[in-house]
């Protein structure tokens, strides 16, 4: 939106196929704006019952750190983390229990 200087866009009802409303680029920067409590706050309730799993924020990116009983719960916190609302990033830096090496993982928000 910003190299080709568009500032709105138009939401098509795909079942009418009438315009619904418009998509402001300001509506899709929100999300990178919010106060780092915000986040924090839903990052945490979806790692509820993931004792043992530390998380540090900053500006955006949610970095997990600490040990894990399998690799697909360390697979499972890393989606679940990314999935909160103002997530740019996740680093996963937690270990599984069985004494393998840390899994890192790290993808842009696109």
């Amino acid at each position: 939106m910003h190299e080709k200087r568009v500032k709105r866009l138009p939401v098509i009802d795909p079942v009418t196929g009438r315009i619904a409303g418009t998509l402001h680029q300001r509506d899709v920067l929100r999300v990178f704006t919010r106060p780092e409590h915000e986040p924090a706050a839903d990052v945490d309730a979806a790692l509820t019952g993931s004792d043992g799993v530390g998380v540090r924020i900053d500006r955006g990116v949610v970095t997990l750190t600490g040990e894990v009983a399998t690799r697909s719960w360390v697979i499972a916190l890393t989606e679940a983390v990314r999935a909160v609302e103002g997530v740019i990033d996740v680093v996963c830096e937690a270990a599984v229990r069985s004494g393998r090496s840390p899994h890192r993982t790290a993808r842009g928000a696109g």
